[in-house]
């Protein structure tokens, strides 16, 4: 049996009602399409405004800074690339400012908020200055690591009083060792005055430092002569050597000692290192540091022994030598016998 369809013409048509017209596209725009090309006008209307009306721009009277205190604050605008041209508020990006601030070296962190119409505040924390660092033409802010990090007139730098109750207790606390330390070194033993460089060195030579309370906005004060052959630029660091022993020696006080004296110098010279004096006459001689040979650590011990001595005879003492090794403290001389030796 075998299948076939109607013909087209038997198999029907549908035909249209009656009075059914085709739909065709309008010519007109709908209502969507014309709010969507107003919204497009105006919001290109807006972001010219935005862009290029003088109430968003930033000028340098909307531009603050809070926590400057060694850094130039007109230095420092200079430094933040493209604020000079007043830019538009929406070009500005804080992650940028605190990029350019962080290469300043007096700045230790930093953070900017941008905000509308056209402001922009910069939060800046400094480095902290422990003491002033000079070399007879420039004076330099020094923090605790070692980094020349703001210049001062060396009449700012200029010491302003004496030592008495000490430095900050972050400083002070380098020292204490020394006053409670169980292991000391056996007494010192005097020598004659030959064995001292007195005589070789010259007087005011290499560097001075008064011993000052930082509470009271005065830094002691380090002049080196040295400096004066390669001066350091703003923003290199102290040898690290340095760094720890000053900040011993400047947390020194006459108190923490038991010295009876009212002020405290420390010098540094390439004749006998770190020399630290006082106003009733004494010298100690506290030498030259080196990684291996001398190492800051060593410094606890000596004030140990200078602690011992003073104690012995600050009266008559001239000056100390603290050598320090395994059965000693080093050497000293009193005042009126320049020829014979003492013992403790």
């Amino acid at each position: 049996m075998t299948r076939f369809a109607r013909p087209a013409t038997e198999a029907g048509v549908i035909e249209p009602r009656s009075g059914a017209t085709s739909e065709r596209p309008s010519g007109h725009p709908t209502l969507a399409r014309l709010v969507g090309a107003a919204g497009m006008v105006v919001l290109t209307v807006v972001l010219y405004w935005l862009l290029t009306d003088a109430s968003f721009r930033v000028t340098e009277a909307s531009v603050s800074f809070e926590g400057l205190r060694h850094a130039d604050e007109a230095a420092v605008r200079d430094h933040l690339s493209g604020l000079e041209r007043e830019p538009n508020v929406f070009r500005v990006r804080a992650s940028e400012i605190v990029d350019d601030l962080h290469a300043l070296p007096e700045v230790a962190s930093a953070a900017a908020t941008v905000t509308l119409p056209a402001r922009v505040s910069v939060r800046v924390t400094e480095r902290e200055p422990i003491f002033t660092w000079q070399d007879g033409e420039t004076a330099w802010l020094i923090d605790a690591e070692g980094m020349l990090f703001a210049p001062v007139p060396l009449a700012d730098a200029a010491p302003g009083g004496v030592a008495s109750p000490g430095a900050d207790t972050s400083t002070r606390a380098a020292a204490s060792p020394a006053a409670g330390s169980s292991s000391a070194p056996s007494p010192l033993t005097s020598a004659s005055p030959t064995a001292s460089s007195d005589a070789s060195a010259p007087a005011g030579a290499g560097v001075t430092a008064n011993l000052l309370d930082v509470s009271d906005g005065h830094l002691p004060v380090v002049e080196d002569s040295r400096l004066a052959a390669q001066p350091p630029a703003v923003g290199s660091l102290l040898p690290a050597i340095d760094v720890a022993v000053i900040r011993q020696l400047l947390a020194l006080t006459p108190e923490s000692l038991g010295s009876r004296a009212a002020e405290l110098q420390l010098r540094v010279d390439e004749y006998d290192g770190y020399v630290l004096s006082s106003d009733r006459g004494w010298q100690a001689v506290f030498g030259h540091y080196t990684p291996t040979l001398q190492p800051p650590a060593v410094v606890a011990r000596q004030v140990q022994c200078l602690r011992w001595l003073l104690a012995a005879e600050e009266k008559r003492l001239e000056r100390v030598r603290l050598a320090v090794s395994d059965d000693g403290c080093g050497t000293f001389t009193l005042f009126g016998q320049p020829d014979k030796a003492r013992s403790p």
